[in-house]
This record gives structure tokens, sequence and C-alpha cells, in this order.
């Protein structure tokens, strides 16, 4: 409940508050959950700098390891800041501050009649990302899954169908295939934790990769859509990027397609992630983990 209530008055003051001092605040926050981590975050902690060594190849001791893991802390603070700001930009404002690339890569995928899959990663304001492409006119459709608490549930999908979005649970899956069969973009987060994996290797360490919206790629033929937001490092505006298509092949072994797909799929991770190290805001582990 505390969290819900934590989100309720951070929705109030990125509200009202100049950006450059609600910015301020979100970082200042940041360092302190980052200072003195609390129950879960504890595991949180040891998460992000697992996943920051795995990307930048060094041990978790280094200083440059550290020094990412801050930045991520931080751009985590300004993509909930920036999220519940949402309900007080206009789209003209909005559109100040994010621009979608590569939207001829997202017409060539629905050319095909069979729905898009906007695959993306826990990078950036991946919110701000799809909601770029509703507000642009495109029928976009979340996959998420839901908040532990019904109230931080109700607040998020609140604030993300008022710009546009519509939101499909996890566990109505078949609503997506709809989606897709109306030739509309289903967005989905391909570094979930979810029941099916496949394994791949990501930065030469096998990782475990949910191939979830690869087989759902495969079943239905929609082309899978790779797509990323980075944000300027000096005056804080976005970029949308919507990548070329991926297309999951429906050869004679299923497994086989489906590793080809999540191989390409990783590499363009890798590129991002590379360049963009502090932009991954995974909380959970990715590879071997101990806590």
């Amino acid at each position: 409940m505390w969290v819900y209530l934590l989100y309720k008055v951070g929705e109030f003051f990125t509200r009202f508050l100049p950006s450059s001092l609600a910015y301020w605040v979100a970082k200042r926050l940041a360092d302190l959950f980052f200072l003195i981590p609390i129950g879960k975050y504890r595991v949180y902690k040891k998460a992000a700098f697992h996943n920051v060594s795995l990307v930048l190849g060094k041990d978790k001791e280094d200083p440059g390891v550290r020094k990412t893991v801050v930045e991520m802390y931080r751009n985590f603070a300004k993509y909930l800041r920036e999220f519940l700001w949402l309900p007080g930009l206009d789209q003209n404002r909005f559109f100040r501050l994010v621009t979608p690339l590569g939207i001829e890569n997202l017409d060539c995928a629905l050319s095909k009649r069979k729905g898009a899959i906007l695959l993306s990663t826990h990078f950036g304001n991946w919110e701000w990302g799809g909601i770029s492409l509703a507000l642009s006119g495109y029928k976009v459709n979340f996959l998420v899954r839901a908040h532990n608490n019904k109230k931080t549930d109700r607040l998020f999908n609140h604030i993300r169908e008022k710009k546009g979005i519509k939101v499909i649970p996890l566990a109505r899956l078949k609503e997506g295939i709809k989606v897709l069969k109306r030739n509309e973009i289903l967005a989905i987060l391909a570094d979930e934790n979810l029941e099916q994996t496949m394994k791949a290797k990501l930065f030469s360490r096998e990782v475990d990769i949910p191939s979830g919206p690869f087989r759902l790629a495969r079943r239905t033929e929609a082309m899978i859509t790779p797509a990323f937001i980075i944000r300027d490092r000096w005056n804080g505006r976005q970029k949308a990027i919507v990548e070329t298509p991926l297309e999951v092949k429906k050869g004679e072994s299923e497994e086989r397609d489906l590793q080809e797909a999540i191989n390409s799929f990783i590499q363009i991770v890798e590129d991002y992630l590379r360049h963009y190290p502090d932009h991954w805001l995974l909380l959970e582990p990715k590879g071997e983990f101990k806590k």
C-alpha cells in the first residue's frame, strides 16, 4: 500500500512542480534508494549490479559498474516521473520531448495485414515509446504483467488508457491474438521472466529469454518490430526508434525457427545496451545469479 501512496504523492508533485525541480527531486530519491535499499530493494540492487556487470564485462566491484548502476537508478526515477507526468502533458508538448523514428518500419510490418508485435525490453522510458505511436494515430495495445497492488495497477492502466493505449493483462493473451488479427500493434517486453523460455547468448553469457512473443509471431505470422527509446544525455529529449521488422520463419523445425529469431533480436538488444547500459532498467537478474 505504501508504494501506491508514494506513486500518488509523486503524481501530485510531478504535475505541479517546475519540470527541472521535479527531475531534481526524482534523482535525489533515486540516490536515496541506491544508498539505503530496504527489503526486496536489496535484491533489486544486487540484480542491477549483476546486469550492468554483464553488459560492461567487468566485475561488480568495478567503479565503472557502480557509476552506471547509479545512473540506471536515476533513469528509472526519470521514467517514473515522466510516466506520472503524462496526465498533465498535452500532445504538442509530448512531441516536443519525444520524436518517433523508423515509422516506415512499422508501416512495413503492418502492410502484411497480420498485425505487428512491438518488442522491447525494460529500456529507457519504454512506456513513452509505445505512447508516442498511439498519439501518432496507431492502434497500440500493451500486454502487461499486473502490479501486485490492485490500486497501483488501476493507476498505471488509467494513465495508459488516457493516452490511447489499450491494456491487455498477460492472463488474457487470447485478446492479444485478436488485436493482431485486426492488424493492430501488440507491445510486449521481452525481458520479463515468463514461463516459456529459451537459451540465448547475451554478451557471451547464456541467459533465459522468454520465447512467448516469438511463438506468437510464428503462430499468427505477425512481424516483430524491435523498438527502443533513448534519452539524449545533454538535453533530455528522447527518440523512440522502431527497427527493421523481423520475421519468424515457419520451417520444418519450430525450435530452430524460434532460436534464429531470438538470436536476431538479442543482437539488436546488445547493440543498444552496449551504447546505453544505464538505460536497461531491469531489476531482475539475467544469467546465473545469487541472492
